[in-house]
């Protein structure tokens, strides 16, 4: 889910991407057939400060909608390293971090960076979820690596063997203000 105000943008498994006006309950569906969105399955969703949504497929790659412009971002055309991405989060200078099946990305507009397990700290290349705290540090949630802190230089992993965190599968992460 992301909450622009007015609407409200629901990524379905199979469906595509629902824009949801809350007041009316009206509802527009973008999927593969109707739209350039590559893939029904929507894993996730972020808005940015210009209001573009950053759409993540299940196979179809990371999706940018600006409303009325579509671009694609794949395995074949950018520096993403996976199709599958599951989690996007927007840090506070634009930059889009992307995590997917096979590793971290970070987008920011231009150049895209890749943290995998062999070049940097994260403890596992599939990343579930992704939330960026005040300090702009990442917290990056892995399948089967526990949890990653990452403050632009220095990594900081939390698993079963060394903290009190009770699985190495971390599916979802918020911040609590």
């Amino acid at each position: 889910l992301a909450d622009e105000g007015e609407y409200l943008w629901v990524g379905t498994w199979g469906g595509g991407l629902v824009k949801l006006n809350k007041a009316t309950g009206d509802f527009i569906v973008y999927d593969k057939w109707n739209s350039p969105l590559p893939d029904n399955d929507v894993l996730a969703i972020a808005i940015d400060g210009d209001g573009n949504k950053w759409i993540g497929t299940y196979g179809g790659g990371l999706v940018k909608f600006d409303g009325v412009n579509w671009t694609v971002y794949n395995t074949s055309n950018s520096g993403l390293p996976s199709d599958l991405v599951e989690a996007i989060a927007i840090d506070g200078g634009g930059n889009k971090w992307i995590g997917t099946f096979g590793g971290l990305a970070k987008f920011d507009g231009v150049n895209w960076t890749v943290y995998k397990t062999s070049n940097s700290g994260l403890p596992d290349n599939w990343v579930e979820a992704i939330a960026i705290d005040g300090q702009g540090n990442k917290w990056i949630g892995t399948h089967y690596g526990g949890l990653a802190k990452f403050d632009g230089v220095n990594w900081t992993i939390y698993n079963t063997s060394n903290s009190g965190l009770p699985s190495d599968w971390v599916y979802a992460i918020a911040i609590d203000g």
